[in-house]
């Protein structure tokens, strides 16, 4: 399993939100590239970089800040949040560093433009799913994406994509737990696909329970941000 490093982006400064919502903020610092150097040289395997400016249509975006922190490291970056065109999508694939594109919204509102990208590209690309109740929700989690969890990863399986970011919106920066019995769930049904899991994480117990049913990777945001986990201890376990 493989630890990821959140760094969500709000006009500028490094944040945490609880359930995706503006009012509930935490601001953690105000240089990203200074925290995106900080995890890595903590031993993190991977970044995942959220413009969230981008993905809530308020302000402006944050992608030059991502491009900074994407040529200052030696690690790898999946870059989500607001990606909704074939041209921002190859924008971030055209990086001849290893850099994995998270769509979500553009991947539901459509579906048939993801299948225009090309093959040998697919395996960079991770869908993201942010589901409550097995329902997905896009839009900043703002709305029904007309799609339930289960259908959407065999839709996109069967396309030939194999990575899936799931996050439990009930879950995200509450500290409460990951969502275990749901991707119990899913490794019961799916064969051969990678499931990241984001949202709940707050201990080393918890990142057992991800290891123990099977998950390609965890991302880390609060519990790291908080010091309620340490890299170190993570890497040890994973």
């Amino acid at each position: 399993m493989k630890s990821i490093a959140a760094i969500d982006l709000l006009d500028g400064q490094v944040v945490r939100l609880v359930n995706g919502k503006l009012e509930n903020k935490t601001v953690y610092g105000d240089n990203p590239l200074e925290v995106a150097k900080k995890w890595e040289s903590e031993g993190v395997d991977m970044l995942h970089i959220v413009d969230l400016n981008a993905a809530l249509n308020t302000g402006k975006n944050n992608s030059e800040i991502i491009l900074k922190i994407i040529d200052s490291v030696n690690i790898p970056v999946q870059v989500a949040g607001g990606i909704r065109t074939i041209n921002s999508i190859n924008r971030f694939l055209d990086i001849k560093k290893p850099i994995k594109v998270v769509i979500g919204t553009f991947a539901f509102k459509q579906p048939e433009m993801i299948q225009k990208i090309s093959k040998k590209r697919l395996n960079r690309i991770i869908i993201s799913v942010d589901h409550n109740e097995e329902n997905v929700m896009i839009s900043g989690w703002k709305e029904f994406s007309g799609i339930k969890l289960f259908d959407a990863i065999r839709f996109y399986q069967e396309l030939g994509i194999n990575e899936f970011l799931l996050t439990n919106i009930g879950k995200d920066g509450t500290l409460e737990g990951p969502d275990i019995e749901t991707l119990i769930k899913i490794n019961n049904t799916f064969k051969d696909i990678k499931i990241v899991s984001s949202g709940g994480v707050s201990n080393i117990i918890d990142i057992l329970k991800l290891r123990n049913v099977n998950c390609y990777a965890v991302i880390l945001g609060k519990a790291l941000y908080d010091e309620k986990l340490k890299i170190e201890h993570v890497q040890e376990l994973i």
